[in-house]
């Protein structure tokens, strides 16, 4: 292939280019002559042409000579390479890498339950559409009520236990046909929503669905990929979907009843307070105000761990007499008035934040005095909890639940003790 009127062809060109690109940069700065293909007149192509022929041909083959002797790299070496194969900093590589984890660190994180909450996958909440941990959050579904079998929208995630022996006690109810679960019924156990864990929010939920004109204002909250004719429910279905009318406070004693259970069970699991373990560490207070609590904390020396836990305040001060509401108290000054501790509370020992948890204000009187008489180490009027495994784990995070779902709440009202 050869340019009409010029003075090389493009094959010859394209190699003395390449010859060029790859030269030492001596030889190159040694040679200053331009290789260019031009359009030129037959004159001056008979008076430039010889001084190209006369370039010298060894200079494909020259190697690069090295003062200390090694060997030189090849071409296909000094060429750039992609970031994405190699480092741009190759000598900063080894230096940056993480070790890898040992057994000791894994354990630790294993034990500590906020690093377990923040490890558990985002997911969006389908009534705020706001993206939370998995595990602060309460899974939803549909359970069919077996009389009217109408579809009842309630937290099956709270439900569990309800769940599982109804599902164990359904075959000795009957054995005809008619007792048996209906496939359309089989389709929608699976089916599940997610909701960040606030009384507030069921509460707007509550008024918005109790007020709403249409019949059937449920269905809003499904998902459009479940209704018809996408999704498994069917339109007779989807006019069956019950609002509770008292669903804040049906969620808000299951969710007491669950802390409650996870609570004993971690008491159980630890039977000795105080121990070398550390799990159950009582300390003394005289008053209900923070002060009061860093101080009690400073006594007690450091206790391994003890950023991962957390400070239970029992609703006991050492002189017997239990806390009071606000509304009961009529004394501004009196130390013994719920709700004045802070949120979180700074250790003295390690100057790291742990939450407070009050469980008179968390829990029902009944569900209080039965604390107090499940074990002797709740009738002390304070205690830090710090979990060592994953049943004290669970434990803290079902108070923690628990206390987020009442924050923000101005009124939290108090189910019943048979509630």
């Amino acid at each position: 292939m050869e340019c009409l009127h010029g003075r090389v062809s493009y094959a010859s060109w394209r190699l003395r280019v390449f010859r060029r690109l790859f030269l030492p940069s001596l030889e190159i700065s040694g040679q200053r002559t331009i290789s260019r293909r031009t359009i030129t007149s037959s004159t001056s192509q008979n008076e430039s042409y010889p001084k190209s022929q006369s370039q010298p041909n060894h200079d494909a083959n020259a190697k690069p000579a090295t003062d200390d002797g090694t060997k030189p790299l090849r071409l296909s070496q000094t060429l750039p390479q992609s970031p994405f194969m190699t480092s741009v900093h190759p000598q900063l590589l080894k230096q940056h890498k993480k070790r890898t984890p040992t057994h000791e660190d894994l354990e630790d994180l294993r034990r500590n339950p906020w690093a377990m909450a923040l490890a558990s996958p985002p997911r969006m909440c389908s009534v705020t559409a706001v993206r939370v941990p998995r595990t602060l959050m309460s899974d939803w579904g549909m359970v069919q009520h077996p009389d009217t079998k109408e579809l009842w929208f309630l937290p099956v995630g709270l439900l569990k236990d309800e769940l599982s022996s109804a599902a164990r006690n359904e075959p000795q109810t009957g054995s005809d046909s008619a007792s048996k679960p209906t496939p359309e019924g089989q389709n929608i156990r699976h089916l599940r929503l997610r909701i960040v864990d606030r009384l507030p929010v069921l509460r707007k939920m509550t008024r918005a669905l109790r007020s709403s004109r249409s019949k059937s204002a449920v269905p809003r909250l499904i998902p459009f990929r479940w209704k018809h004719p996408h999704g498994p429910l069917t339109s007779r279905e989807e006019k069956q979907i019950v609002w509770r009318e008292d669903m804040p406070g049906f969620v808000l004693s299951k969710m007491r009843a669950d802390a409650l259970k996870q609570l004993k069970h971690a008491c159980r699991r630890y039977k000795h307070p105080d121990a070398a373990d550390g799990v159950w560490t009582t300390f003394s207070l005289e008053e209900y105000t923070e002060a009061a609590v860093v101080e009690g904390l400073r006594g007690l020396g450091l206790i391994e761990r003890m950023e991962c836990g957390a400070v239970l305040v029992m609703g006991i001060l050492d002189d017997n007499s239990t806390a009071t509401t606000e509304r009961e108290s009529d004394d501004e000054t009196m130390p013994h008035v719920l709700g004045t501790l802070p949120e979180f509370v700074t250790l003295p020992q390690v100057q790291s934040k742990v939450p407070v948890f009050e469980l008179a204000q968390l829990f029902s009187e009944d569900e209080l005095e039965e604390i107090w008489g499940f074990d002797s180490r709740f009738q002390s009027p304070a205690l830090v909890f710090r979990p060592n495994d994953k049943i004290t784990v669970n434990a803290m995070l079902a108070l923690w639940k628990l206390k987020g779902f009442v924050r923000h709440d101005p009124i939290c009202e108090t189910p019943a003790g048979s509630n």
